[in-house]
C-alpha cells in the first residue's frame, strides 16, 4: 500500500503560513545564533494555543440576548401587536442563540474575539510549559536551551529558558525578542520578525556570556517546530 496521496493529506501548520525558503532561513538563524553561544534555541509556532470551543457557548448566549432585545425593542417601538407576543420572544432568543453557537462554533476566528485577554495567556502559558516538555528542551547538557513560542492567533509570545540560563539573563531581557516577532506577525512579516528574534536572542547570550564550548555539539536540531492545529 502506498499511504495516503499527497492531495488528501492535511497540510502542516508550517506549510501554511511559510514558504520552505521561508523555513530554511529561519533554520540558518537558529544556527548562527548558535554559533555563537553554547545555548540551544528552539522555536516553536503553533496556530493557537487552545481551541476555545467553550466560547462558542458564550457566543450563544450573547446572540440570543441580542435577539431577544431586537424583537423586544422592535415590538415597543412599532408597536406590533399580533397575538403571542411571549411565543415570538422566546423563539427570537432561541433562534438568536443557536446562530450565534453556529457561527462561533463553524469559525474559530470569531470565537476567539470573544476570549478575554487573561484566558489567553492562561492557556498561552500551559501550552509553551507543554512544548517545552515536549521537545525536551531541558536535556541539554549544561541546561542551557530556550524555548521561543509563538502563538499566532492569540498574537503572543513566551520565551522560556532553562535553568542555566535564567541564573543569568534577566527576564526583562527578553522583551526585545518577544517584541520583534510580535511585530513581525501584526505586520504579516511572519518570518522577518522570527529570524531577528532568534538572532538577537544569539547576541544577548554572548552579552551574558554564556559562551561557547570547545567540544559544543548541536544537541536539539535547529528547525522550527510545527505546534499542529487546535481550532
Amino acid at each position: 500500500m502506498g499511504g495516503i496521496p499527497g492531495f488528501l493529506q492535511p497540510m502542516s501548520i508550517l506549510a501554511r503560513y511559510f514558504s520552505k525558503s521561508d523555513l530554511d532561513e529561519i533554520k540558518s538563524a537558529v544556527g548562527e545564533a548558535e554559533s555563537k553561544t553554547s545555548a540551544e534555541i528552539v522555536p516553536f509556532f503553533a496556530e493557537s494555543s487552545h481551541h476555545y470551543k467553550e466560547w462558542a457557548w458564550f457566543g450563544a448566549f450573547l446572540m440570543g440576548g441580542l435577539s431577544g432585545v431586537t424583537f423586544y425593542t422592535a415590538q415597543n417601538l412599532y408597536s406590533l401587536v399580533w397575538g403571542g407576543e411571549s411565543f415570538f420572544a422566546v423563539l427570537s432568543v432561541w433562534v438568536g442563540a443557536l446562530l450565534g453557537l453556529a457561527i462561533t462554533a463553524v469559525f474559530p476566528k470569531v470565537r476567539i474575539n470573544l476570549v478575554s485577554r487573561g484566558a489567553k495567556q492562561y492557556f498561552v502559558d500551559l501550552r509553551a510549559k507543554e512544548a517545552f516538555l515536549d521537545e525536551e528542551v531541558f536535556r541539554t547538557k549544561n541546561r542551557t536551551g530556550i524555548l521561543i513560542y509563538i502563538s499566532l492567533f492569540e498574537h503572543f509570545v513566551r520565551v522560556l529558558p532553562d535553568k542555566e540560563i535564567a541564573k543569568v539573563v534577566p527576564k526583562s531581557e527578553w522583551n526585545e525578542a518577544v517584541r520583534l516577532i510580535v511585530d513581525g506577525m501584526k505586520s504579516n512579516k511572519k518570518k522577518d520578525g522570527i529570524v531577528s528574534s532568534i538572532l538577537f536572542c544569539g547576541d544577548l547570550l554572548k552579552k551574558y556570556n554564556i559562551q561557547i564550548e570547545k567540544d559544543d555539539k548541536n544537541e536539539i536540531s535547529n528547525e522550527i517546530r510545527d505546534g499542529g492545529k487546535l481550532m
